[in-house]
């Protein structure tokens, strides 16, 4: 039995009003689900044996946990058209597992935007364009830390160049948020949207449609391999390494949440738990009834952590050195003229 997609998409919209990222994400389980149930009914004994596929596939309980939501749309859906709707009564979702959480460094980073991709053509039409569209959708998934379904949804007159913002209106907390943008990024991005209208999307494929997200994540790990990088490589890596900057920097943590856009501070705090503690600890050594007792040397240290963290040594508008000495640490700082 064969769930109908575009009526199954029409319920999951409309009625359950899901987000639309939300709406790709059960297509796309809803795809495979219908594949393996072509020839066969929708039963109790047959959604477990489809688990059980799953299982022996070696999937994640996270991901086995994203069939799971599916397989309760449907249910849902079967009840509202009338259909049997009792082959998914008594499944519950599997445990929960902390996903792992992988940090770019910025080496990295720098050298997955800097690495180009040749295309061959798509329809009959030349596409090398996509390799400068989606290296600037990858810098900007890295400067801004924002999900991907927030930059894929972007439309153009959600950017504000000339502020060096953009705003986000389709977000995981129906919140609207705004990020904060710099050179490169934006000479990138008015090139990517010249001669497009306000409605148009910023991030766009070979045929000016949505970029799906399973091509994107294929250039961007074929990109990230040519890169030298061996790390599992995912749009979310920038996202965990965007925020973990920002904490390793000493950037409060309540400003962060709000930068990416969680809705409690919990949730950065649970999941970036070990920089927190890190940067909590640096914070308290800062009172001056802990500090008078702080050995002289860790000072000195986390003050040197500090100014590395910002990175001068290559931003070419400076001339910056540090050094440590007997003494304690020599620092100099002077703008290039």
């Amino acid at each position: 039995m064969q769930i109908p997609t575009e009526d199954f998409r029409s319920y999951i919209t409309i009625k359950r009003n899901l987000a639309s990222e939300s709406v790709r994400h059960s297509m796309c389980r809803l795809g495979i689900i219908n594949k393996w149930f072509a020839d066969k009914k929708l039963t109790k004994e047959n959604v477990e044996e489809f688990f059980m596929g799953l299982k022996q596939r070696e999937l994640k309980n996270n991901s086995l946990n994203t069939y799971h939501t599916t397989f309760l749309y449907i249910r849902d859906y079967c009840k509202d058209r009338g259909l049997v709707s009792d082959f998914y009564d008594g499944f519950k979702s599997f445990k929960k597992t902390k996903p792992d959480i992988i940090i770019f460094t910025q080496e990295e980073i720098e050298s997955i935007l800097n690495t180009k991709l040749t295309y061959g053509n798509f329809q009959g039409k030349d596409v090398s364009f996509l390799d400068f569209r989606h290296r600037t959708l990858t810098m900007f998934l890295a400067y801004t830390g924002c999900r991907f379904a927030e930059a894929a949804d972007l439309q153009i007159k959600r950017l504000d160049l000339s502020a060096g913002k953009a705003i986000f209106i389709n977000t995981k907390t129906n919140n609207n948020r705004t990020v904060f943008i710099t050179e490169p990024l934006i000479g990138n991005l008015k090139k990517i949207t010249k001669d497009k209208g306000p409605d148009d999307l910023v991030f766009r494929n070979a045929v000016e449609k949505h970029i799906h997200p399973q091509d994107f994540i294929l250039d961007l790990k074929r990109r990230a391999r040519e890169a030298g990088v061996s790390k599992r490589t995912f749009p979310h890596n920038f996202r965990h390494t965007y925020i973990t900057l920002l904490l390793e920097s000493g950037v409060p943590i309540t400003e962060v949440a709000s930068l990416v856009g969680h809705k409690d501070i919990q949730t950065t705090y649970s999941t970036y738990m070990h920089l927190a503690d890190k940067t909590l600890q640096k914070a308290a050594m800062r009172h001056p009834l802990v500090r008078n007792n702080v050995d002289p040397s860790e000072l000195v240290k986390t003050v040197k952590e500090t100014l590395e963290n910002f990175h001068l040594e290559s931003d070419k508008r400076f001339i910056y050195t540090i050094s440590e000495t007997e003494d304690g640490l020599k620092f100099s700082l002077n703008a290039r003229k």
